[in-house]
């Protein structure tokens, strides 16, 4: 495989063991003994993954021999970079040596692939390190405004969000290309209701539920890459596979399903082509200890 691919690939590989660690702590919380199982099924995915991920990120380091002229994966490779970063923050901050080391030192060992890696594109690009953005924030008078955005991830990138998936699929949502400006996250939580005669109905938790987000915004055709776009978005939903969620300031949300795509086209032209596209896209969180219920 080339730089780019295994540089993606881990940047993917990265944060499915992100969403897995997290899942694991939240069945930990639980603090149920039929959880022990899947804790441990979760905590060997992970470890594998992250395992995965260090392994690609060597074999990305090897790669740049032959990589050629780096200039135009500059902007690519950077927001991978990012994306592993900020996954491995993720993971340290919810594992450590004492609760879960062996997921602990994968992370290590990721980070210290990812280092060597970055280290040699930076010196093979002419790229100079430039500092992070908690670190930007902390020393400006923007501080106080960013603290909270930056607080647990490493860096951000110019995107407003990217969805890619296991295969490779990648899509990069930002000002240039679909745009969206509101986002609505919903969580659900199942309670039943018992009727009682003369009394008020009994309430009683029966599950988390699920988990939902949309995103609404504008494609403007003659703009960016054009009307295409929303066509692209519909070919990766086509495909029926979990997609990871991540945003332009670090952020992780783990893996969902793109369940819908809403397009109202305005402003036609003379054949019919839009010159607008309004859009909607709903997601459903993705279980992902499903198989270990």
């Amino acid at each position: 495989m080339d730089f780019m691919t295994q540089l993606t690939q881990a940047a993917t590989q990265s944060s499915i063991g992100t969403e897995r660690v997290r899942q694991m702590v939240r069945v930990e919380e639980r603090n149920r003994p039929a959880s022990k199982n899947t804790v441990d099924v979760l905590q060997k995915l992970a470890t594998g993954n992250l395992q995965n991920a260090g392994e690609l990120l060597s074999g990305a380091s090897s790669a740049l021999l032959v990589a050629g002229d780096l200039s135009p994966k500059i902007g690519a490779a950077t927001r991978s970079f990012n994306a592993v970063q900020s996954s491995m923050n993720s993971v340290l901050s919810m594992a450590n040596s004492s609760t879960h080391p062996l997921v602990k030192s994968m992370a290590d060992s990721v980070n210290t692939a990812l280092g060597d890696v970055k280290s040699k594109f930076n010196a093979l690009a002419g790229i100079k390190d430039t500092p992070a953005p908690a670190a930007l924030a902390k020393s400006t008078s923007s501080g106080q405004m960013f603290s909270g955005l930056v607080s647990g991830a490493s860096s951000s990138t110019p995107h407003l969000m990217t969805l890619s998936s296991d295969s490779g699929d990648t899509f990069h949502f930002n000002l240039s290309t679909a745009a969206f400006d509101k986002l609505r996250r919903t969580t659900k939580y199942k309670v039943a209701s018992q009727e009682r005669l003369n009394r008020q109905e009994a309430l009683q938790a029966v599950s988390q539920g699920g988990e939902t987000i949309t995103l609404s915004g504008v494609v403007f055709a003659a703009l960016g890459p054009g009307a295409k776009q929303l066509d692209a978005l519909r070919s990766i939903g086509g495909k029926m596979v979990p997609l990871q969620l991540t945003t332009g300031y670090g952020e992780v949300l783990g893996r969902w399903y793109l369940q819908g795509v809403d397009e109202e086209q305005e402003a036609l032209m003379s054949d019919g082509a839009p010159r607008k596209q309004t859009f909607s896209l709903e997601f459903g969180r993705y279980g992902e200890d499903y198989k270990n219920l």
